[in-house]
């Protein structure tokens, strides 16, 4: 996934600052400030700035006609400037397909039932979308496409936009979007299937934001006939003509959604010193009180950060652990060995009784198949942790919230029932009450530490006292 660079101006010094679309928290490099500039559920709104004046919009109608062998004079009548709204949706994306195999292809049709075996396939993806959140299709952008990372976002604030640029309001809702999104997504994996039957499939987001994007509205007159001609802000390319009288002042109705950016000081709610900075990491550990926070919507909630040996190795990892509870009734290790026949080896008779969970990772890693390998091996095998609150030394960002840890969860559960037909019933299906409370958030280590995307923090330690 392509990181989008966004420039703002530090509230402390008022230097121009830049850091990468999405990030949680960074310090300014002239006056040092530690500021938080997002978190988990926050929809934030930037835009790219476009500044082309009229000598350079009729210029960039004049080359259109050249290049497409229209030979006449433009008069040039009215220019406006509109910043067309786009959801972007960037994370990761699971798939669970089916596939029939048949023992012999040779036996006859009418011939008796032809025996065969299901054979489960996962597809595992980062994706990077963006979406309309606007109606009007005479501007004729439906996407942003693949964008120049050399050219920075910037912040979105109404009064720092050009005068008498307009805004189009937001008529789209980040659920409808995000079904558009799903649409496009089930698309694209539409020529994956192959003749495989679609399961399940989740989209876990690591961000949604919005961003205006430039495009130009010029009236003109064109061998006598009037034509509106809609040009790209940045690359000043004509994506759509009409002679239609066009106008549209949807900016001033919308929907109301999305925050200015607006960073506030990253700082400890109970001693006040500054946290760590990292781009992307939502705990953060205050090394003057030496208690632990996780980032969310509204600010800071406390946390214990526990940890266990898993594999060898020094490294630890963060992982989301969810206490999971049957369709009826199972809860224990040993409970669900009975109607997981070959998914959970019960090696030791002393962890019968322990409550079964549902591991999810929390980091980064640039393959999510590897990734999913080893989150749904970690739930089949159920390890007996024994958990500490010792100082460790963690090796990558905890990116993922609680909420969409969830989501996993529910992916991962559909891939270990779906080989059991039994477990194709309702009873089973994962709803809000599988869950016996909240998410516990473990640190746990493991032998390999090249596949997972480091820590941006650094190699600080964190502890739970």
């Amino acid at each position: 996934m392509a990181d989008y660079k966004t420039s703002f101006n530090c509230p402390g010094c008022g230097s121009s600052l830049l850091t990468l679309e999405g990030a949680i928290s960074m310090q300014c490099v002239f006056c040092g400030l530690v500021m938080r500039i997002g978190a988990p559920g926050r929809i934030l709104k930037y835009y790219y700035p476009s500044d082309l004046d009229n000598f350079a919009l009729k210029c960039a109608v004049e080359k259109h006609l050249r290049d497409n062998g229209r030979l006449s004079t433009v008069a040039l009548d009215t220019t406006r400037l509109y910043f067309l709204p786009f959801y972007r949706f960037r994370g990761m994306s699971y798939s669970l397909m089916s596939e029939k195999k048949y023992e012999d292809d040779e036996i006859e049709l009418d011939q008796a039932v032809i025996p065969s075996k299901t054979i489960f396939h996962q597809r595992c993806r980062h994706f990077d979308l963006t979406i309309p959140a606007f109606e009007n299709k005479a501007f004729g952008l439906e996407s942003l496409g693949v964008r120049p990372e050399v050219i920075p976002l910037s912040v979105f604030a109404k009064d720092i936009l050009l005068p008498r640029s307009i805004p189009l309001g937001i008529r789209v809702s980040p659920d409808d979007a995000k079904q558009s999104a799903m649409g496009m997504f089930a698309f694209n994996l539409g020529f994956a299937l192959e003749g495989k039957e679609h399961v399940i499939s989740e989209m876990i987001g690591e961000g949604l934001s919005i961003i205006y994007y430039p495009v130009w509205a010029l009236s003109a007159t064109v061998g006598g006939m009037p034509v509106t001609y809609f040009i790209d802000g940045l690359s000043k390319r004509i994506i759509n003509e009409t002679s239609e009288p066009f106008e549209d002042r949807s900016g001033e109705t919308g929907l109301v959604i999305g925050d200015e950016f607006k960073p506030i000081p990253h700082r400890c709610p109970n001693c006040g010193a500054d946290l760590p900075v990292s781009e992307f990491s939502l705990i953060y550990y205050c090394r003057n009180c030496h208690k632990s926070y996780i980032v969310v919507s509204d600010g800071y909630r406390l946390t214990k950060t526990r940890s266990a040996l898993h594999e060898q190795g020094k490294d630890y990892f963060p992982y989301w652990r969810f206490q999971f509870k049957g369709g009826r009734g199972e809860s224990s290790v040993g409970e669900f060995a009975k109607i997981l026949t070959g998914e959970i080896p019960l090696i030791a008779k002393n962890k019968a009784k322990n409550a079964f969970y549902l591991y999810v990772p929390a980091f980064k890693m640039p393959d999510l198949d590897n990734m999913t390998t080893r989150a749904i091996r970690l739930c089949r095998t159920q390890p007996r942790l024994e958990l500490s609150e010792d100082e460790i030394t963690p090796a990558a960002d905890m990116i993922l919230p609680e909420c969409e840890a969830v989501e996993l969860a529910r992916f991962y559960w559909q891939v270990i029932r779906s080989r059991y037909r039994y477990l194709n019933i309702p009873d089973y299906v994962f709803t809000q009450g599988s869950l016996v409370g909240q998410g516990e958030l473990l640190w746990l280590t493991m032998t390999d530490s090249t596949g997972p995307a480091k820590s941006r923090v650094g190699k600080s330690s964190i502890s739970a006292r």
